[in-house]
């Protein structure tokens, strides 16, 4: 006899039929366990129901109870379906994010995108797939569960905040509420979820993924430690923070590095790859009704500049005040990394003096930036992939509109294979006199800058 897999927020219409001819357990079931176990919960251990909500140490213990709870009463069983199936599902509903629990634990899954109750998308090993199989039982159950991501940082969606960007468990969440309750999105509540692996990919997976080259590896191995300015540019999802954060795996361990970002997404100190890497600190800004004490990125950098900083890390520049506070901290000497919103590498240049320019003295800006940015890395995600597909060298402007870069590196397209595009890195040009003495000041050895002073 074939089994039809037990599906519990799987959205069907009245009408339709189960497959195969098998009899599935209804949604209606499942969800009146959930309640029968939330009833007992609260009547015998309320305090600890309470305080699962922030306390990863009580949900533990709370998902131990409500597994014991399950498996000494039959009239929570579902017929046809392992108990332990059964107890997994009460626990992820009860306890973590219902339906996208799965998807969250997964770890080939980078992306969660939930567009309503009843479409759910996942990124799964960089493609895109459907998955109605992870549907919620109806708007007010989504709302439920955004309550429950939303509640650990005191947040919640109203008519007053309809959109919030927020974090649980390690993951990064925005939040959407629907114009049916005085918010903004038209087909009711959405919710997209970035995860953040515990780990940092390595040279080698970046090769074999054709990220990168070795010859590029190579390549940051000498510019990072040799004091260079790099903005990593690209548009959303196309891999920038990743290239961002393994930036300062290329220096000394000791080095003291500041991170700055609206809501945690670099995280060195909780990665594997950065264990040994003490002298880190990581900045976030911080909202405030009154203007002069909030902490955004731009005075988030200024606050930066007084903690004796060797590098400083910005998650993304994407208003003007950020962009102008990262041009003074190159303008003192301060040697920094970000990432910016771009659809080229020429692109990011001109985003750099739109952002940092007042319209009066954009000329003089542009040419203290071409002085300050040293190297434009542009990433691009090209069907599961994320490539990047430029690196140049920013070695001044004609006027402020129109930057002069020195590519370094391209990436060219060989073909495709099984859905996935080949393509091969290819060193296009030679760093300047000036980055080279750059590097000379910062004791990057002669024999290694004379590589990069001649093609092979």
């Amino acid at each position: 006899m074939t089994l039809v897999p037990f599906k519990p927020y799987e959205h069907r219409p009245a009408s339709s039929e189960p497959a195969c001819g098998q009899d599935v357990p209804s949604a209606e079931i499942f969800f009146k366990a959930a309640d029968q176990v939330r009833y007992y919960l609260r009547e015998n251990h309320s305090h600890l129901f309470a305080k699962s909500l922030m306390s990863k140490e009580c949900r533990s213990e709370l998902m131990l109870i409500i597994a014991d709870y399950i498996r000494e009463n039959n009239d929570l069983h579902i017929p046809g379906i392992p108990l332990e199936k059964t107890v997994q599902a009460l626990q992820n509903e009860i306890v973590y994010l219902g339906p996208v629990q799965v998807a969250l634990d997964d770890p080939s899954v980078s992306n969660i995108e939930i567009n309503g109750p009843y479409d759910i998308y996942l990124e799964k090993d960089g493609e895109e797939v459907y998955r109605p199989d992870l549907a919620f039982r109806d708007e007010d159950h989504l709302y439920r569960v955004i309550d429950k991501m939303l509640l650990p940082m005191g947040k919640s969606l109203t008519a007053n905040e309809p959109h919030i960007d927020s974090q649980f468990e390690g993951f990064r969440i925005c939040a959407v509420l629907g114009r049916d309750k005085g918010g903004i999105s038209s087909n009711g509540p959405a919710v997209s979820i970035r995860k953040f692996s515990p780990d940092i990919l390595t040279d080698k997976q970046l090769i074999q993924s054709g990220s990168l080259s070795p010859e590029i590896i190579s390549f940051l191995r000498d510019a990072v430690p040799g004091g260079s300015n790099i903005v990593i540019g690209g548009s959303t999802n196309s891999g920038k923070t990743t290239t961002l954060i393994r930036l300062p795996l290329y220096l000394d361990k000791h080095e003291r590095i500041i991170t700055i970002e609206d809501s945690p997404e670099m995280m060195l100190r909780h990665k594997r790859a950065y264990r040994e890497y003490r002298n880190i600190v990581a900045l976030e800004t911080k909202y405030h009704e009154k203007p002069s004490r909030r902490y955004d990125i731009a005075k988030l950098t200024g606050v930066s500049l007084r903690m004796r900083p060797f590098k400083i890390i910005i998650g993304e520049v994407r208003f003007s005040e950020a962009a102008r506070q990262a041009h003074e901290a190159m303008n003192t000497g301060h040697a920094l990394y970000m990432t910016i919103h771009c659809s080229s590498a020429r692109h990011a240049a001109i985003r750099i003096v739109q952002l940092a320019g007042d319209g009066y003295n954009d000329d003089v800006i542009a040419a203290q930036l071409a002085d300050n940015v040293d190297l434009i890395l542009f990433q691009q995600k090209i069907k599961t992939q994320r490539i990047i597909t430029e690196i140049c060298e920013l070695v001044g402007y004609d006027g402020a509109k129109k930057p002069l870069v020195n590519p370094l590196f391209r990436w060219q397209k060989t073909g495709e294979k099984d859905g996935r595009v080949t393509g091969i890195h290819q060193r296009v040009g030679i760093i300047s006199a000036t980055l080279a003495e750059k590097w000379r000041n910062n004791l990057i050895p002669e024999s290694n800058i004379s590589k990069w002073l001649t093609l092979p």
